[in-house]
Order: C-alpha cells, then structure tokens, then sequence
C-alpha cells in the first residue's frame, strides 16, 4: 500500500496495481480522479488493514479471540500539502544504490524462474514483473532530471540493462 496527500494504490505482492484512488477533496493529481472504495486487506491471520478514508485507516491485530485496532489515519489540510518542500535532487551514490537495488531484484526474479521453470525453453518467454520494468524507467528519469554526470548515466543504464 503506497499513500500520499494525493491519493494511494494498493500492490499485490508481485507489485502488479491491484488499485488507485485519489482522497476527496484533493490537488489535482495526474489522471482522472477515482473514488475510494473501502479496501479491507488481511496480512495473515492476526493482522489486517481497513482503508475507508484518507483519516479513517485502522490496522487490526487479532490474538487469542482478542482483536485490538489503532487508526492511523490523519487528514492532510491542503495548505499544507501547497507548502511540501520540493524533493531534494538524488546524488551519484543514492541513484547506483537504486540502480543496484533493481539489479538485485531482477536477479532474484529470474532466479524465481529458474526455479519454477527448470527447462531453460521457458527462459526467455519469461517477462520481469511490471514493478521492475516501472522501476528502471522511474530511475532513469531520475538521472535525467538529477544533476549527475553521463558517465554515472550510463552506468545506472548498464546496470538496470544488462
């Protein structure tokens, strides 16, 4: 789950969007505004979360027929999302961080594959999950509009490319 003064989604644990919306009342966000729905998830079976609005989010624990909930829900005023400080530029090292963090995943995806598919005939069918190819993009547009040198440009593309 992905929240902000805008609105959130909702991922499913291969990071495929299960759900977008917008909070009531919100800037202007990119797209079409969309309604929330109530989103009730359950983690496993002692914890659960329950999304009916932008203040109205409770976490539940549930043990020994007990249930205990907490709302961790607040409302953003829109003054104060209008005054967010802008996002500091991302430095040499944090974006190689990123790009190496991708890697990794990738990694461990097409060890997945391998393990699921044994023949190697399945290999190259095999597409990274959408989160990863998302991800790459996202990073490579932070190198775009970071003040970073080509060199490291390049370097971020050869490691999220291989």
């Amino acid at each position: 789950i992905h929240m902000n003064i805008h609105g959130g989604q909702y991922l499913d644990q291969a990071g495929n969007r299960v759900r977008t919306w917008t909070w009531p009342k919100a800037k202007a966000s990119p797209g079409p505004p969309v309604p929330l729905s109530p989103i009730f998830i359950s983690l496993n079976r002692h914890v659960g979360v329950r999304i009916l609005g932008q203040d109205k989010i409770a976490v539940s624990f549930l043990a020994m027929g007990q249930q205990a909930k907490f709302n961790v829900g607040t409302r953003v005023q829109g003054s104060a999302a209008d005054q967010l400080p802008p996002r500091a530029p991302l430095g040499e090292e944090q974006l190689l961080l990123l790009a190496f963090r991708i890697r990794i995943r990738q990694l461990f995806d097409k060890l997945r594959g391998c393990l699921t598919f044994p023949s190697n005939e399945q290999w190259d069918k095999m597409k990274p999950p959408a989160y990863l190819s998302s991800q790459a993009l996202k990073i490579t547009e932070l190198c775009k509009t970071s003040d970073v040198s080509e060199e490291v440009h390049s370097l971020v593309r050869a490691i999220i490319n291989p």
